[in-house]
């Protein structure tokens, strides 16, 4: 009799065990997966997640989040194939356009993410980190006045967006505008007085102003604030005697 009741708690065992499997859903993985992202465990989230999409291959949700996994793990070229099913899946997918126009970007596709940033604007018009990143990207297309263009408008919509305003100084800069540039890292430091990106910035801006003194207070603000770098510029132009930098025009 114990036998008996031993092999029925066993088959009963196996038989919710094999239930249990039959009731995941894609949502269980894709929650399970995301856990594992956020401890970096990338791998074992894309594994939840080709779990996720062989339940169910039209999730959407489901691409761009293996997609994300891919794309920290450095493997952006299937990254992109990850978001571009999401796309096809839901052709107005912001979201999917906005990271695959990321990656396009780091890997020095410019013409591809400006389209994609395009796309992202234009079915989320408000959406102020689209308008810093296509700004970044027409930089690189030496479009600086289209950038400085959507710096400012993602500065319309988020007064607070501390790095659009370190990036408009910066392409202000490349135009000639180094008293705009002055006031952007300004304003910069005002919403956030530890940003060692704008004083590294505005302290560069004022020695090819001349203001020396005022420029390497900055830059020493800067490296400081742990921006390494900072020690370069400070060797090279707060030594005394040490001339001016070139400006590039």
């Amino acid at each position: 009799m114990k036998k008996f009741f031993t092999a029925l708690l066993f088959s009963l065992s196996f038989i919710s065990i094999a239930a249990f499997a039959q009731d995941q859903t894609s949502k269980d993985y894709i929650l399970r997966a995301n856990l594992k992202h956020e401890n970096k465990d990338f791998d074992g989230a894309i594994t939840e997640l080709n779990k996720a999409i062989e339940l169910d291959p039209q999730n959407k949700y489901a691409y761009v989040f293996r997609g994300d996994s891919r794309a920290e793990k450095g493997d952006y070229q299937t990254a992109i194939v990850d978001y571009s099913k999401a796309i096809e899946i839901d052709d107005r997918y912001a979201i999917a356009y906005y990271y695959r126009g990321n990656l396009r970007f780091k890997m020095q596709q410019y013409e591809e993410a400006e389209e994609d940033f395009n796309m992202v604007l234009k079915i989320v018009p408000l959406f102020s980190m689209a308008y810093n990143q296509r700004a970044k990207n027409r930089v690189k297309l030496d479009d600086y006045k289209g950038a400085i263009s959507d710096f400012t408008k993602a500065i319309e919509i988020d007064p607070k967006f501390v790095r659009a305003y370190v990036n408009r100084g910066e392409a202000r800069i490349d135009v000639h505008d180094l008293q705009g540039a002055i006031l952007d890292f300004n304003q910069a430091i005002v919403i956030d007085p530890e940003m060692a990106d704008a004083y590294y910035s505005r302290g560069y801006t004022k020695i090819l102003l001349g203001q020396k003194q005022s420029g390497c207070k900055d830059l020493e603000t800067a490296q400081e604030l742990g921006k390494v770098e900072t020690h370069f510029l400070i060797k090279e132009f707060c030594k005394e005697n040490a001339p001016p930098p070139k400006r590039r025009w």
